[in-house]
């Protein structure tokens, strides 16, 4: 099946990241950010060391979440999260951290199947609820509409790149 073609939900499996996956997930996460790589200069550069991510992935306490979308067995797609905490809801708040699927893979099942995984994460933890930031450059093919019941909240967001000293 070429990526042309239409999936059926069961050709995509989504998955937890977990050490064996990490060069897939690093792979993924790195294309993603060259696609995206003028809008982040405000971010600042990505870390060399991947240490900081496994850890957080996977070294307790857990600090970050990843599932990986694949078809026949290829990785395709990845959702990341952390969690935050809302003083003003007085509880754990779920973040998207980042929702990518590759070109020209871009059925909306896929991100649609990644996301599912995220709002149950986000249940499981008993997050008061889930954020993301969907930035003005980013195209419709690149993200997902909002799911059902989400609120669309404007306000500015403000970044300050912290580099080494």
């Amino acid at each position: 099946m070429s990526a042309a073609e239409p999936l059926a939900l069961a050709d995509i499996r989504v998955d937890p990241v977990t050490r064996d996956d990490s060069a897939a997930l690093l792979r993924l996460s790195a294309e993603h950010h060259r696609r995206v790589a003028a809008q982040r200069l405000p971010f600042g550069s990505a870390r060399d060391s991947t240490l900081e991510l496994l850890e957080a992935l996977f070294e307790p306490p857990l600090r970050a979440w990843a599932w990986l979308a694949r078809h026949d067995g290829e990785a395709i797609g990845y959702i990341a999260a952390t969690v935050g905490f809302s003083i003003l809801e007085r509880g754990y708040v779920f973040q998207l951290d980042a929702l990518y699927v590759r070109a020209p893979w871009r059925p909306d099942q896929v991100a649609d199947a990644l996301f599912a995984q995220a709002r149950a994460m986000a249940r499981q933890l008993d997050c008061v609820n889930l954020q993301w930031r969907a930035a003005p450059w980013w195209c419709e093919a690149a993200r997902p509409g909002p799911p059902r019941h989400a609120i669309r909240v404007d306000g500015e967001h403000y970044v300050l790149a912290l580099a080494p000293d």
